[in-house]
């Protein structure tokens, strides 16, 4: 099956898209069980598309359809404790993403000076950090709330693992 044609616009190479429906790392781990009619492609971000270790960005993007017809973009950062570097980092991701994205179709809003995440053909944006220690969470709602405003994306933290049977399951 080939790739979203967006992806390969946006400059993902082809190497750091799979078909893979989960990440983990250091005892973290997001899954989605797939069900029928459902497509996951991951591209790894961190070390594959941005190999730059001086870029914040989260550690995977995911695109996923399910046989109900939503279609979401999620961005998934796999984090130890610190909650607030996880926010900056989903707000460099989401700004890179904008900014790459102009015209490319998979969100509509005003993208310059703050761009929207607005439903566009059933699709969205949604993200994800899974902590190993959930500590700073209740001190960065102001910085989640701000991102919900700006970009129209939730941030939904999870503590060890986020598993899900099916597409239409996520939170």
């Amino acid at each position: 099956m080939t790739p979203p044609s967006w992806l390969l616009k946006l400059g993902v190479p082809a190497d750091c898209i799979s078909q893979s429906s989960s990440a983990s790392e250091n005892q973290r781990s997001f899954s989605i069980r797939p069900e029928s009619g459902d497509v996951i492609w991951r591209v790894k971000t961190d070390g594959c598309w941005f190999s730059s270790s001086n870029l914040k960005k989260v550690d995977y993007l995911f695109w996923v359809s399910s046989s109900s017809g939503s279609r979401l973009v999620l961005l998934v950062e796999l984090k130890g404790k610190d909650f607030g570097t996880a926010l900056q980092q989903i707000e460099a991701s989401l700004h890179r993403l904008c900014k790459l994205a102009d015209g490319q179709g998979i969100h509509t809003g005003d993208h310059r000076p703050s761009p929207g995440h607005d439903r566009h053909d059933q699709a969205g944006v949604r993200a994800y950090v899974i902590l190993s220690k959930g500590k700073g969470v209740p001190q960065r709602q102001i910085e989640r709330a701000r991102l919900s405003k700006r970009y129209g994306v939730i941030v939904h933290p999870q503590s060890q693992r986020l598993e899900v049977k099916g597409v239409d399951a996520l939170p």
